[in-house]
């Protein structure tokens, strides 16, 4: 029995350790970060994935799971995680009462309490039916390293403030309703990933710092050339830009970036031929230009089957072996000038409406101009219609004065 007793005090003795020795800071989490977790429950109208938490709950000792993850370090919370079960459809582009939050749900009040939690490295949200404006307190997040708020029902402008979040290495904020600019986020050295895909942004390429390695702008409004300065981002390794209206000429160094593995360019109105002498990076994993306005020879490294890269180049208006998948080279000039014409179009449309809002002024003066003479001519009859009506009045009175004299005071 002895002997049973030391091998389970041997077996024992190690968790003893590890009990004795693990800080209580680690293990407890403060009573005012609880309440706040407990809050956000509530203002997230007690989702699913959050439906077991009570006072009782010790959140730093919740099994991590695909929907949820609390990490905790010296009593405070320093990553939060929840998935949501509320995916925005393709064909929703407002928020609908079944895949957002009610209308008693305030972003301001939601991102007060979660502001809170001050000591946050990660915060992932998603699917979870946010909807308004995102607000600019997000600042408050000193030391956030990692921003998801993917798939939910945010819209406007992304806060200015977003750009002072100096700890910031990946900012995810893919399928909302985001619209507008992008503030301008060079400053931020730290960052290593952006997704804004699948919003309204644009007009404008954002301004980003080169030290990025993940660039993902799919399907936003974004209207120009890919600009010349993505020449210095010799840490990038992905870069998506497809289903925007990028125009122009593909610059050939994108493809000869140093680190770039994949590049995506599909679905935009680049145009013009790409040289012939063309040459991809040896790391250069994934090409798609398809379904663009490029006209002419085909490269031969695009041309070339490689077992080790994919390249997609079908419906331009390349001259290729087979001409199945490509357009006639007028397709590409016809859609080309058409792109181009709308604002020229726009421009004489605001010439002309400014046109026709001074003719309008100016026919308004020239009547006036007009009617003066004939109100004065008028004005000057119907005074001297009334001076001669009191003339006729004074000589009635005359005339009273003689037929019938007024009887004298002395009488």
């Amino acid at each position: 029995m002895k002997k049973n007793f030391l091998v389970s005090l041997v077996y024992l003795f190690p968790a003893i350790i590890l009990v004795l020795f693990t800080p209580i800071s680690s293990a407890q989490l403060s009573t005012s970060e609880n309440r706040i977790l407990l809050q956000i429950q509530k203002l997230l109208e007690y989702p699913q994935v959050l439906q077991g938490w009570t006072n009782l709950t010790n959140f730093c000792y919740l099994p991590p799971s695909p929907s949820l993850k609390i990490v905790c370090s010296n009593s405070h919370v320093t990553e939060l995680t929840i998935i949501g079960t509320k995916k925005k459809t393709k064909l929703v582009s407002w928020r609908s009462d079944d895949e957002t939050l009610s209308a008693r749900f305030s972003i301001d009040s939601f991102f007060t309490a979660l502001t809170k939690l001050s000591n946050l490295k990660g915060l992932s949200l998603v699917s979870l039916g946010l909807w308004g404006p995102l607000p600019s307190k997000i600042k408050r997040f000193w030391s956030l390293e990692v921003l998801n708020i993917s798939s939910n029902f945010i819209y406007g402008g992304i806060p200015q403030s977003i750009s002072s979040m100096k700890s910031l290495r990946s900012v995810v904020l893919a399928d909302n309703l985001f619209n507008g600019s992008v503030p301008d986020l060079r400053k931020l050295a730290s960052l290593e990933e952006i997704n804004l895909s699948d919003n309204k942004l644009g007009p404008e390429f954002p301004l980003l710092s080169k030290n990025l390695e993940r660039i993902i702008l799919r399907n936003n409004s974004i209207r120009c050339q890919i600009p010349p300065q993505l020449k210095h981002f010799d840490k990038l390794e992905l870069f998506d830009i497809s289903s925007n209206v990028i125009l122009g000429n593909i610059p050939s160094f994108i493809f000869s970036l140093p680190f770039l593995k994949y590049l995506n360019l599909a679905a935009n109105q680049l145009s013009g031929a790409l040289p012939v002498n063309l040459s991809f990076s040896s790391v250069l994993m994934f090409v798609d230009i398809s379904h663009n306005l490029l006209v002419g020879e085909l490269p031969s490294c695009i041309g070339s089957k490689s077992s080790n890269r994919t390249t997609l180049y079908s419906w331009n208006c390349l001259s290729t072996r087979s001409l199945d998948d490509q357009y006639p080279s007028s397709y590409c000039q016809r859609v080309e000038a058409l792109a181009v014409k709308p604002p020229l179009r726009r421009r004489k449309e605001s010439k002309t409406q400014l046109g026709l809002i001074l003719g309008i002024i100016g026919g308004a003066v020239g009547l006036l101009v007009l009617m003066v003479p004939l109100i004065l001519c008028i004005f000057k009859k119907s005074k001297a219609e009334k001076v001669g009506s009191n003339k006729d009045i004074s000589r009635s009175h005359k005339f009273s004065d003689h037929a019938y004299p007024r009887p004298s005071k002395n009488i």
